[in-house]
């Protein structure tokens, strides 16, 4: 189960990198400065997500995405329950990361296709293989957290 758990989880986060890939390349096109301004979308939002979600992961020593565990384990944050702070800046992270591309992908439809195929085949991978591993009790998508009522 191990290995399958990380199989997913490395080979989701390639999946999300690789899309990110073609947003950069369509922002670039668009526009120098654009392409800039998400580069440090790219550099500032995957740290808020770890600090704010990750850093407080009660399993970031065992995380199936390997990298963001490690990165996580940098901050000296105790495992427990999320702020609401914590859920919306992990939020906004995220939706930085993946919705600011948008109106640009959508002008390229068969590069906003595959952004979404690659996105959609790494949420469905996090989603079947690495949260019915996790032990994140305090994670709102956790199954555990789930059947104890949290």
């Amino acid at each position: 189960m191990m290995e399958s758990r990380r199989f997913h989880g490395v080979t989701s986060l390639l999946l999300v990198g690789i899309a990110t890939v073609l947003a950069i390349i369509v922002m670039f096109q668009a526009s120098l400065w654009l392409g800039v301004a998400y580069l440090v979308v790219c550099a500032i939002a995957p740290q808020v997500v770890i600090y704010a979600y990750c850093a407080k992961c009660v399993s970031k020593r065992f995380c199936a995405h390997v990298l963001p565990g490690r990165l996580a384990q940098r901050y000296d944050r105790q495992p427990g329950p999320y702020t609401r702070l914590e859920l919306v800046a992990m939020s906004l992270g995220l939706l930085a990361l993946l919705g600011l591309p948008q109106p640009w992908l959508w002008g390229h439809t068969g590069l906003f296709i595959a952004y979404w195929v690659l996105t959609g085949i790494a949420l469905v991978q996090i989603r079947i293989v690495v949260c019915r591993s996790c032990r994140n009790i305090h994670c709102p998508l956790c199954p555990r957290s789930m059947q104890a009522g949290g």
